[in-house]
């Protein structure tokens, strides 16, 4: 509340009233011949209500800036007689000054009043912590809560599907939203290709139009410059936008070096010259862009991880046998890796270092049975991401390969999108296909949202974090982008958070790693088939069998050895009787 002071005088000239009779402006008679027209209802029900209305209003207003500035003030006013630059004349007129009686009384008359001040602020600490007990900071005193801040409407006629949403990193207010309807022949040709960018505090109107030959899939802001715009096609070029210069595009690749189908991933990357990004399609194609030169990509990956060597391989079976990309996660904290989450269900694990495709995907994740829709690097605990797949969203470990670390419950409705906290680290927003937004927090709750969130009748496509973690962008089949803002329950972490967030994924990490040994033993032990024991009865039979075996072959061994001359034919009739007769024995 401001006080606004004024003299009386300057209000103007005083105000004169007297007393003045009545006056009669008009005067009606009665008309008795009115009196037949009336009719009596009975009986007669009539309600009144006698309370105050009320009506309630928010309205966005212009913000203001605020500057603080001050003066530096350290001498007062001096005679015209003392120069300050003479400390004998300022001397001089201190010590005439302090023998002053009225000084002296001034000085009395303040030192009480601010003796009082002095011993209220000992009395009173404004700055002490009362509540400084452990257990007492583990009670949340708020309920998590949100607040619709702006609603984007596409301007144009048939409303478009919104399909991506991307925060300004210089302007806080800007937001980028493109439209693009991605069914299967059911697009309108007659529908405007344009994309716009809103501004959150006059969202009455677009504060830039995108102008586009065909429509926008993906859309980003540059990382750096927040006047610069990436984004994909729906015919497979990629087309650059500056909004300083005008709404046509800067720059656009040509048809036949870019991607077979339309784009639905797009990222910056970090490089020395801050110019390059990566696409993604269903293709099977993760290409590499210079916004220098659009014209030819600086490099191509093919996600066919069973390449061979041989040269006349028809193109359609390496085609057939690729992964299509549909969603792509960068995290500047780590530049040299990068995310693809693919139609079959796959996570890859990538590396811009490589140079075979073995190189650059050294990891493969089995995350869902079908397309996966979103994949997310945790932006604290790198080793961990965010996959939102089918009816599940699961968080997975680097460390573990074969399944994830926590997840949430089948849903009865498909997922569609879903993007980490940029503020406070447990929690995590997913969008469904039945117009609701679940807001997750796993140091809470790891089996059911915190807060469930209607905000439309159809199908959510997408949904962007602000750098902040107040502000959520959320975009529907009906065209609308909805700005929620968070309250401080999901934007504040708590003292203690980060300490057990850490110490649960280890923990469920070591579970998992646990689990992982477990099931590879029993596959061991399953392989390995031991040789069948055997009776006591059929162990001796073969004994004897090889017993007999060894006699006759050295009963052979000496029978080849002696000469037939020495020996007639009753010496050797004889020795064979007496072999045989041992044999029965």
């Amino acid at each position: 509340m401001y006080t606004y002071e004024k003299k009386r005088s300057e209000y103007g000239r005083q105000y004169r009233f007297h007393n003045i009779g009545p006056t009669i402006l008009m005067n009606m008679l009665p008309d008795h011949n009115l009196e037949k027209d009336w009719i009596q209802r009975n009986p007669v029900d009539k309600s009144t209500n006698e309370t105050s209305k009320w009506s309630e209003h928010e309205a966005n207003t212009i913000r203001i800036e605020y500057v603080n500035r001050g003066i530096s003030h350290k001498e007062g006013g001096w005679p015209i007689d003392v120069h300050l630059d003479d400390p004998e004349q300022v001397s001089r007129y201190r010590r005439k000054t302090e023998k002053d009686k009225l000084y002296l009384e001034s000085v009395k008359t303040t030192a009480v009043l601010t003796e009082h001040f002095i011993r209220q602020n000992n009395a009173i600490d404004i700055f002490q912590p009362y509540f400084t007990d452990p257990k007492t900071k583990e009670f949340q005193t708020q309920t998590p809560s949100h607040q619709t801040v702006a609603v984007f409407i596409d301007p144009c006629e048939p409303k478009r599907p919104v399909r991506n949403i991307s925060w300004s990193s210089e302007h806080s207010t800007l937001i980028a939203v493109s439209y693009a309807d991605m069914r299967f022949q059911m697009a309108d040709p007659k529908n405007s290709p344009n994309s716009y960018v809103f501004d959150t505090e006059m969202f009455t109107s677009p504060h830039f139009m995108i102008e586009s030959l065909s429509p926008v899939t993906m859309i980003k802001f540059h990382h750096r410059d927040g006047q610069l715009l990436a984004g994909g096609l729906m015919n497979g070029q990629v087309a650059l936008w500056d909004m300083r210069k005008s709404t046509t595009n800067a720059g656009i690749s040509e048809i036949r070096n870019g991607h077979r189908d339309s784009i639905l991933c797009l990222q910056w990357i970090q490089s020395k010259t801050n110019t390059e990004f990566l696409t993604g399609s269903n293709d099977s194609q993760i290409i590499w862009w210079d916004i220098r030169n659009l014209n030819e990509p600086t490099d191509i990956l093919v996600l066919d991880l069973m390449k061979t060597e041989a040269d006349d391989e028809p193109e359609w079976i390496r085609w057939g046998r690729s992964y299509g990309a549909t969603c792509l996660d960068y995290s500047f904290s780590i530049p040299i890796r990068f995310m693809i989450g693919t139609n079959t269900g796959h996570v890859f694990d990538g590396n811009r270092k490589g140079k075979t495709v073995f190189e650059k995907i050294p990891y493969t994740y089995k995350c869902h049975g079908g397309p996966i829709y979103s994949v997310k690097r945790h932006p604290a605990y790198l080793k961990n991401f965010l996959t939102i797949g089918d009816w599940q969203a699961k968080i997975w470990s680097e460390e573990v390969k074969e399944s994830p670390i926590m997840w949430t419950k089948h849903y009865d409705m498909r997922l569609t999108d879903g993007h980490w906290s940029n503020s406070k680290h447990s929690v995590f927003y997913v969008t469904r296909s039945d117009g609701f937004l679940d807001c997750w927090d796993i140091l809470q709750n790891q089996k059911r949202p915190i807060l469930s969130i209607k905000l439309a009748d159809k199908r959510l496509n997408c949904i962007s974090c602000h750098e902040d973690g107040a502000l959520l962008a959320v975009g529907d089949d009906c065209g609308n982008t909805r700005v929620i803002e968070m309250n401080d329950w999901f934007v504040s972490p708590g003292p203690y958070d980060k300490v057990r967030l850490t110490a649960m994924f280890d923990r469920e990490t070591r579970r998992e790693k646990i689990i992982e040994a477990k099931q590879r033993e029993q596959k061991t032990k399953i392989n390995f088939k031991p040789p069948p024991k055997k009776d006591d009865f059929l162990i001796k039979s073969e004994l004897a069998v090889e017993e007999m075996e060894r006699e006759m072959a050295e009963f052979v061994e000496k029978m080849c050895h002696n000469s037939f001359n020495e020996m007639n034919e009753n010496d050797i009739m004889e020795e064979i009787k007496e072999e045989e007769f041992i044999t029965e024995e």
